[in-house]
């Protein structure tokens, strides 16, 4: 399988990662709100699904723009 099939497959999962995760959000707001909005020990769940969340996207993100073919430009002179 070449290097692009294997980023694409990869963008592909991780985009269907993604779209389940919101969905899952979104279809139990009330219960998301409720154990958010608790305080004490329950903020913690705020900040671990931000990050699980900014994980998921940042991976289908850096998998779909390497499957089209955009990639950082390297800079000259160590900077």
């Amino acid at each position: 399988m070449t290097d692009r099939r294997k980023m694409i497959r990869q963008a592909v999962i991780w985009g269907i990662i993604t779209l389940v995760a919101y969905l899952l959000v979104f279809t139990n707001q009330a219960a998301v709100i409720d154990y958010t909005t608790r305080g004490g020990l329950f903020a913690v769940l705020v900040v671990a699904a931000a990050l699980v969340f900014s994980f998921i996207h940042g991976a289908f993100a850096n998998y779909l723009l390497e499957a089209i073919g955009i990639r950082p430009l390297k800079q000259k002179g160590g900077k």
